[in-house]
């Protein structure tokens, strides 16, 4: 029986594949800061890592593979030229208006079931991420669709200031996967993993129900579908069926209704 939901983030709960809304609106704050203190050689040195920034989330677009290589040199970049020195108030203003923007970029084909499942049957959902836990929680709380844990990356800081976005979790979710079925004492066969992409392959393989999410290119849903006999519902019905299915404990063999439609 389905006891525990653990879903990723971008690409799979936002349609965003690299939570590029929120680091490119917080570069352009720093933009707009540098320009009012006429800080022009600060100014200059953002416009500079701006469009080396550019180049490596190009090259994270092309090969999915080695976007924690490609978004570990942006945040490098940018920790000491627009993530260092915020305010408490001044991230949380942010934040509130990055969760604003975000919220249609939600999935409700996942979102909706999901919470209809916690109502009804109790079942914890959570998100594992490398994208900013902040940004995530904001936009999850404003958008109505609570959860139950949140493992990301976020800010550290230094006082009352914010000392730089630290970016410790990338491509192993499959270690995070396990802490988080250790502290909620759940075997892999009873939960659920949705993700969207090649840094979820590991994470399909270990749970008993692998879903691939609605935002996931066709070939990867083709891949994981007949590789890890991954669900990847082809609307949201199919999605709440399953997922009823699975906390109702129906005997129902889900790794065959995962070929792709």
């Amino acid at each position: 029986m389905l006891r525990l939901v653990v879903c990723d983030w971008n690409g799979t709960l936002l349609r965003e594949k690299l939570e590029e809304t929120f680091f490119l609106g917080l570069c352009r704050r720093a933009v707009v800061r540098a320009i009012k203190r006429g800080h022009l050689r600060k100014l200059f040195r953002i416009m500079v890592a701006g469009l080396r920034g550019y180049r490596e989330y190009r090259g994270a677009l092309r090969r999915p593979d080695r976007v924690p290589h490609h978004i570990t040199r942006v945040v490098e970049m940018l920790n000491p030229l627009v993530f260092r020195g915020l305010s408490q108030e001044e991230l949380d203003d942010y934040t509130r208006l990055y969760a604003r923007r975000a919220q249609p970029m939600l999935d409700p084909r996942v979102l909706a079931p999901l919470e209809l499942a916690r109502e009804r049957f109790g079942l914890p959902v959570g998100v594992i991420s490398s994208g900013c836990r902040s940004g995530i929680e904001a936009t999850m709380s404003m958008a109505n669709y609570p959860v139950d844990f949140i493992c990301a990356n976020d800010f550290w800081w230094d006082g009352n200031r914010t000392a730089g976005f630290r970016f410790n979790l990338t491509d192993n979710k499959l270690q995070l996967l396990d802490m988080v079925l250790a502290e909620h004492d759940v075997d892999p066969a009873d939960a659920m993993y949705i993700g969207d992409g090649p840094l979820d392959a590991e994470c399909f393989g270990r749970v008993g129900w692998p879903v691939v999410s609605f935002f996931a290119l066709h070939r990867h849903r083709a891949r994981f579908a007949r590789e890890y006999g991954a669900f990847a519902p082809p609307n949201q019905a199919a999605f709440q069926e399953h997922l009823f299915a699975a906390c109702e404990d129906k005997k129902l063999n889900h790794r065959d209704t995962a070929a792709p439609r």
